[in-house]
């Protein structure tokens, strides 16, 4: 389990790494094991780029073992995102969520 990811979530913290050669800044709600045993973390992006490159910000599912190094940000985030959904269903097992 990566331990940053859940002090990430359960401290609500933003958190940064490298994914798909791009820097992301998110908001992470949800890690655990997707419906095809991949271990996932569900976030919505607040800065980096995207795959648009427009940054049109929105929630996304990242493939952990893609990630680059998560760094914390040194911002923390206490709100509940529209759109969260607690208990995804694209989850088949949660090790935490927000």
């Amino acid at each position: 389990m990566n331990t940053t990811l859940y002090e990430a979530i359960n401290q609500g913290e933003l958190i940064e790494f490298e994914y798909e050669g791009l820097v992301r800044i998110v908001e992470p709600y949800i890690y655990g094991v997707g419906e095809n045993g991949e271990i996932l973390l569900k976030a919505f992006q607040t800065g980096g780029f995207n795959k648009k490159n427009d940054n049109s910000y929105t929630w996304d599912v990242y493939q952990v073992e893609k990630m680059g190094t998560v760094q914390f940000v040194g911002k923390d985030f206490s709100h509940e995102r529209a759109g969260y959904e607690k208990n995804d269903p694209l989850f088949s097992t949660i090790y935490c969520q927000k």
